[in-house]
């Protein structure tokens, strides 16, 4: 990276460490540095509330956070910007809005499981969840603004992040054999029945996914439930078999992660039952609230989670497309891990009944879209990767996988990620 852009912030700006965070990401974006002075005269840029700046942002979005006002109705106008007091939009305040997901701080209308409603949502409100409205804001900003236009900035090619949460091992008896006695399929209802009594279930079937994604040139990270009841696992993470197949998939050079159960085990119990410090987390069902979800990350020391999408739809839950550090607003500080949102889901697909070419045709025009700076999290379950039930996913997951291969979009695994988004004391600086 080049040398630091030098950024003044006017003393009587409030919330200077949300502007400076954000900037730090904007920035980071843009493959550039940036660092903060007191004295104006020797700053690029300058940052406050009056006209002299030569970026205005927004004394009411500060007002409103300082009494928790967060709702996108309150915040931000019908086209979903944040605008300063002369008119014109903040693009630093609405970046801060969008990627931590304030507008679902204080939720008091959850759905069934306490999750944030996408209908509730100011993507919903502007039909704008497949658009990544974060980088087109940063885009028009470096391309508009006469001090940042000639600045030397770089692109980052697109990647993809791929991730299967472990929910069940033994529902294929259950679910793919109601599947076949439905359509007369006596043999399979049989073969299923054997091999989950010899104990080699159709579900556990990690080995094939690696080789599916080794085929193509992919590891992927597997997010394993550590609590055994009706709302969560089917299995017990400490059966021979279990452990088996997870040392497996480390030997063989992949990731795993914990899968936080719904219900009332907390984290540490959980860590504990895993065996060791996880990396990285989801939350089972996304069964999460913010800013309490991203507390309870921070407090258990895991450096990435990938729980930010909505269950219903495709898309991006936060508008922006690449992983990033959230921000702190009790404590005043970034965030000591880093969020990767998930964008696509099989489950999504399989409960709006939608074809898999259909699939197919809108990830694929999502990539087209966004072949730069953006990371593809995809959640593909491992009971999605047989054929009776969930017939075609299969397929479908080798017709994405060699798709990216053929478009030159690499894989991106969790620990790179972490390796190369933790900057939490970076961002603090």
């Amino acid at each position: 990276m080049s040398n630091p852009i030098h950024i003044h912030i006017a003393p009587d700006t409030a919330f200077a460490e949300l502007i400076k965070h954000t900037l730090h990401t904007v920035f980071f974006n843009k493959g550039l540095q940036c660092t903060f002075i007191n004295n104006a005269e020797n700053a690029l840029l300058t940052i406050g509330y009056s006209d002299q700046n030569d970026l205005v942002v927004s004394e009411q979005f500060h007002q409103l956070l300082s009494q928790n006002v967060f709702t996108h109705t309150q915040q931000l106008t019908d086209n979903g910007n944040i605008v300063n007091k002369f008119g014109n939009t903040d693009f630093i305040s609405t970046i801060s809005y969008l990627i931590n997901s304030f507008q679902e701080y204080n939720d008091i209308d959850p759905d069934q499981y306490g999750r944030f409603k996408y209908t509730n949502s100011l993507q919903h409100k502007l039909n704008s969840i497949e658009n990544n409205t974060v980088q087109q804001i940063i885009d028009h900003l470096f391309q508009s603004h006469p001090k940042l236009k000639d600045l030397p900035t770089t692109t980052c090619k697109s990647r993809v992040f791929l991730t299967h949460d472990i929910d069940s091992v033994y529902g294929s008896v259950t679910e793919d054999g109601r599947f076949a006695l439905e359509r007369l399929m006596p043999f399979e209802i049989l073969r299923l029945i054997y091999n989950a009594y010899i104990g080699t279930p159709d579900w556990l079937n990690m080995d094939k996914i690696m080789k599916i994604e080794d085929e193509y040139g992919f590891k992927s990270t597997f997010y394993w439930l550590l609590v055994k009841n009706k709302q969560n696992s089917d299995y017990d993470f400490h059966s021979p078999a279990i452990r088996k197949v997870f040392k497996e998939v480390l030997s063989k050079g992949w990731e795993c992660g914990i899968h936080k159960s719904m219900g009332d085990s907390g984290f540490d119990a959980e860590i504990k039952t895993y065996g060791s410090q996880p990396e990285g987390n989801r939350f089972h069902f996304l069964k999460f609230t913010l800013p309490g979800g991203y507390d309870l990350i921070e407090q258990h020391r895991l450096k990435l989670d990938t729980s930010l999408g909505f269950s219903p739809v495709f898309g991006l839950r936060n508008s922006y497309g690449q992983p990033f550090v959230p921000f702190n607003l009790i404590k005043n500080r970034p965030y000591h891990f880093v969020e990767a949102p998930q964008i696509m889901m099989d489950r999504t697909f399989f409960n709006l009944g939608m074809p898999l070419h259909e699939i197919k045709k809108k990830f694929f025009d999502f990539v087209e879209q966004n072949k730069a700076n953006c990371v593809f999290t995809l959640n593909f379950h491992n009971n999605f990767f047989t054929e009776l039930k969930y017939t075609g996913y299969t397929q479908l997951y080798r017709d994405i996988l060699a798709g990216l291969k053929e478009m030159g979009i690499e894989g991106i695994s969790q620990s790179q990620i972490i390796d190369e988004y933790y900057k939490p004391m970076a961002l603090a600086r």
